[in-house]
């Protein structure tokens, strides 16, 4: 009789197994669809709403300047002849196309219209 009880005994854990699970997939699929039905933000989100303020143009000028000096730092390897070198031929270049977009602007701007 004793081998009747366990034979008897995991039947009923199998089955009891077999509905605790049933009732957790139920209990997931109830959850996913109140996830699914919540507003989520992302990262492009922010980043859109951020790029509408005022503070996000000295903000980006800051991160691109220390993104650039920093790669500038890794690609002289220490050695701060070719680190100024590379970084003079940049500040000449910046200088070349902000020169280049003042000249441009001046011949969009319209005459006045009282002369």
């Amino acid at each position: 009789m004793a081998q009747k009880r366990s034979t008897s005994g995991r039947k009923n854990s199998t089955t009891r197994r077999r509905s605790s699970s049933s009732s957790s997939s139920s209990r997931k699929s109830s959850s996913r669809a109140s996830f699914a039905s919540a507003p989520s933000s992302t990262f492009i989100d922010y980043f859109h709403a951020f790029s509408k303020t005022r503070a996000f143009a000295p903000v980006a000028a800051v991160v691109i300047l220390t993104v650039l000096i920093l790669l500038d730092l890794l690609i002289a390897w220490n050695n701060y002849d070719r680190f100024f070198k590379i970084l003079g031929f940049e500040l000449l270049i910046a200088g070349i196309i902000w020169v280049i977009g003042l000249v441009l602007s001046f011949g969009e701007s319209s005459p006045s219209s009282g002369e």
